[in-house]
């Protein structure tokens, strides 16, 4: 027997919030994830997976097969329904609701690895993309100082399952965060557009951790100055600065492989 859900439902109007609203998902614990695709590699992850939205036309799909497998509540909704409530202009066949999964700042800094700081970074696709760098390039965590929440649909999506498996921290101020990390040891970086060194070029006697701001306005100067050191990516030609995202993940990348 298939279950399913109308527009007025308590289930449809709580996804609804979710998607839309940081401090539902917030007050909650939960948030969303898209597209088959996603919800299989957060599941793989060992991601709680507490209920899932498919749309009418979809209910036949071996996706549905294992979510039965698995014994996970789902749910059918209209097309109609189910396009109203997705993020994206071309929605995926599912919409599911996890539980969060934040770390604490204690736990992700004793493990002394390469950690990635997003100050005030406020494009979902530029987190997402960050995210995913930090993984691919073995960074220990991620965290968010201000800025988009980390579980906004389209930073989820754009992390392509990075977010599932990197440890993710959540604060709300740039400047105590790395105050913080340089308290527990970490010697903070700050990316700038000049005046600063190639990332082949830190030191490496401290756990490192690389500190980007927001996209048009970079990082705050009272940010800039409480990291102990400043680096930049060299480049040529005349372009005035490189993308957050890009700026990033080339940073990640070259410490790593120091």
């Amino acid at each position: 027997m298939i279950n399913r859900a109308g527009d007025k439902s308590t289930l449809v109007q709580r996804v609804r919030r979710l998607v839309r609203q940081r401090s539902a998902r917030r007050d909650e614990e939960v948030y969303i994830v898209e597209g088959p695709k996603l919800v299989r590699e957060a599941l793989e992850a060992g991601r709680s997976v507490e209920v899932v939205l498919v749309p009418e036309s979809a209910t036949d799909d071996q996706f549905v097969d294992e979510l039965d497998q698995k014994g996970i509540s789902w749910f059918e909704v209209s097309e109609q329904i189910f396009s109203s409530l997705s993020s994206t202009r071309t929605p995926q066949p599912a919409l599911a609701v996890l539980d969060e999964h934040l770390v604490s700042l204690a736990d992700l800094t004793a493990t002394g690895g390469l950690l990635l700081v997003l100050a005030e970074v406020a494009d979902p696709g530029n987190a997402g993309t960050l995210i995913r760098s930090a993984e691919s390039f073995g960074a220990a965590g991620v965290v968010f100082a201000g800025g988009v929440d980390p579980f906004n649909p389209k930073v989820v999506r754009a992390s392509a399952g990075s977010s599932f498996r990197l440890p993710i921290v959540c604060l709300p101020d740039p400047l105590e965060t790395v105050q913080a990390l340089t308290e527990n040891g970490y010697a903070c970086w700050a990316a700038v557009p000049e005046e600063g060194i190639a990332p082949e070029e830190v030191p490496t006697d401290q756990p490192v951790a690389v500190v980007v701001g927001n996209e048009p306005r970079g990082l705050a100067a009272e940010v800039q100055a409480a990291c102990g050191g400043q680096l930049q990516i060299p480049t040529s030609g005349q372009a005035e600065s490189l993308n957050v995202a890009v700026a990033g993940s080339v940073a990640l990348y070259a410490l790593s492989r120091r």
